[in-house]
């Protein structure tokens, strides 16, 4: 009998668990929108547009294109750590943001060299930003038009290219001979 509720213990512990994953893995205070907004130094709503995948269990990182700075603003698309071990070991306070093309409301703190940092406790969220938000910060300000990416290896690339077959049409030119291209007159 004593098996049996040591079993429906376990049992109903891992539904719960499985029910209710955010609860019981972040040990977060509970604190209002204003309170979460005055530690952020960027709040933005915003696409992720990269994920990076290990191997390792290591905390998130992701790209984040901005659509909308509800508070603060960054240039262009940025590098933001998913925790507070910056890409390192997970923690139970990172934040779940790892589905490309998915759409967030992130509460950003610097992080250095143009990357920044969120975490489930920072109030960050999926979606657009919530009525509380939007009553706090009003609709936002558009972002600017990301830049686009670096093309130099390409452009590097394609020169490469076209100088191996620069090359090797004139060498072909020069030792294939008039040989090659004689006629014959009838």
């Amino acid at each position: 009998m004593r098996t049996f509720r040591i079993v429906g213990v376990a049992v109903f512990s891992m539904a719960m668990i499985a029910l209710f994953p955010a609860a019981t893995a972040a040990s977060c205070v509970q604190t209002t929108v204003a309170d979460r907004a005055a530690q952020a130094e960027v709040i933005v709503y915003g696409t992720v547009t990269e994920t990076r995948q290990t191997f390792a269990a290591a905390g998130g990182v992701i790209r984040f294109r901005p659509e909308r700075f509800l508070k603060g603003t960054f240039p262009g698309e940025v590098e933001v750590y998913l925790g507070p071990s910056k890409g390192g070991a997970v923690t139970s306070v990172d934040y779940q943001a790892a589905l490309r093309g998915e759409a967030h409301t992130l509460y950003l703190r610097a992080a250095g060299s143009n990357t920044w940092q969120t975490d489930a406790c920072s109030g960050s969220h999926s979606g657009a930003p919530l009525a509380e938000e939007t009553l706090l910060f009003g609709t936002g300000v558009t972002a600017p038009p990301t830049a686009p990416s670096d093309n130099t290896p390409l452009a590097l690339g394609a020169v490469a290219i076209a100088a191996i077959a620069v090359a090797a049409a004139l060498f072909v030119r020069r030792y294939a001979g008039p040989s090659t291209f004689t006629t014959t007159s009838p």
